[in-house]
This record gives C-alpha cells, structure tokens and sequence, in this order.
C-alpha cells in the first residue's frame, strides 16, 4: 500500500443523489439501467494474474530478471533516505513473480534452467515495470493492475485511487447499522466518487437481495474500473 495515497470518504444516503452530468454504475444489487461508458470508450486494464499466460522464457533467463530486480531493490533501498523498504520491495518482487509467471510455485522449482516458462507478460516487460516501481516509484498495485482489499482482488489502474484499509472501517459501519434496519436493508445508498468501486461493492454485498446502491464517479476512468470491478464479482 502507498501511504502517500489517499482517498475521500465518500457520501452515503438512503436516497441516491446523483448529479446532472455525473457519470454513474449503479451496484448490487446493481441495477439493469446502470448508465455507463460507450463501447467506444475506455476499456478497463487487466490485473496481471487474469491475463493469459501467453509468453514464455527459459528459467535462466527468468532467474536472470530476479537476481537484477533484486539487485537494484537493495541498492536503491540502501541510498533512498529510508524512502524505499528493502523488506517490502522483496515481498512486492515475489508477489510480481507469483502474477506475472503461470503455476508459479512448479515452475519455479524446476532444476532445469533451459526450461521454458510461461509468462504473462513478456520478459522485456518485467524489466520495465520493475524499473518504474524503483526508479519512478510507480506504486506497486498500479504494476499489478489489482489491490487485495478486504476478501476481494479489486482492479486498479492510474486515474482511480487506491483502496485503502482504512475503508474497510465504513462497510463495517454500514454492515453495523445495516444488521439492525430492515429500512435500511431494503434502501437505495449512494456512494459518490466510487474510485474502483471498493466501498460500494463491500456494501452491495452486505445488501444481498435487498436494496440497492448507486456508484457515481465524474472520472470515466472510474467508472470503467468500478463497473468491471462489480461485473468479476457478479454484482452487475
């Protein structure tokens, strides 16, 4: 998680206050008149561990990458004013390993380094998106495309904010009042300036079958995020 990034706490009413030129995905249960982008428009970015693994390397040259990233992990960590986290750079490295390399655990494991690997990104590619988490400090779930965040794998992408733990607060508070209100239970909520959609899926899911809960965003970028967030976890 990048503490330097931070998201507002969005609104949440029993009636849906949507704006005139807001766009908008209604979630889950979502509703069958969602509003959302044109065909034509943004297409969500595929979290590296649903891409297919259509890419392949010899082990050596897999091993090759490892011992480079991990290289300049340390090296830059050393000189970084306590900035970069060795400790967490390495788990970030094998997190990055286990998405981007299919059945990862087997493969990895194989004594023959002339083996070939499948991958899911091509190798040139790793290099470059490892450099941009060192050297750049592109947050590490925008080089995943994804953030685990509560029991859910969420897309994220740049131009939506990453979910923070500290969210998951607001659904445990909406799943307290919630519990005790069939009102509420049965309400329509809104969440305004959904992001990647987190909170008013998490509620969604506490709604069940009963109420509804209305995302709004004005970034379209958002929107295309959230709307495919709730489409992989069936909301939609």
């Amino acid at each position: 998680m990048n503490p330097g990034l931070t998201r507002a706490v969005p609104c949440f009413s029993t009636l849906p206050k949507l704006l005139p030129k807001t766009r908008h995905a209604s979630l889950a249960k979502f509703s069958r008149s969602v509003s959302s982008p044109p065909a034509s428009s943004l297409k969500p970015r595929i979290p590296l561990f649903l891409k297919s693994p259509t890419y392949s390397a010899t082990l050596s040259d897999l091993h090759k990458w490892l011992d480079w990233a991990n290289d300049l992990s340390s090296s830059r960590a050393e000189n970084s004013n306590n900035e970069l986290d060795a400790d967490l750079l390495r788990r970030e490295l094998n997190w990055l390993l286990e998405d981007a390399v299919e059945n990862h655990h087997s493969q990895i494991g194989i004594q023959n380094k002339e083996n070939l690997v499948n991958l899911r990104v091509d190798l040139e590619e790793l290099y470059l998106l490892w450099k941009q988490r060192i050297e750049e400090r592109r947050p590490f779930q925008y080089i995943v495309g994804c953030e685990h965040w509560r029991d859910l794998v969420l897309s994220v992408q740049e131009g939506v904010l990453i979910p923070r733990p500290e969210t998951e607060l607001i659904v445990d508070l909406a799943a307290e009042v919630i519990s005790g209100s069939e009102e509420l239970r049965e309400g329509i909520w809104a969440d305004l300036g959904t992001g990647s959609g987190a909170i008013a899926i998490g509620i969604a899911r506490i709604l069940g079958s009963g109420g509804r809960v209305f995302a709004t965003d004005l970034s379209p970028v958002a929107v295309t995020v959230a709307t495919y967030n709730a489409e992989r976890i069936k909301l939609r």
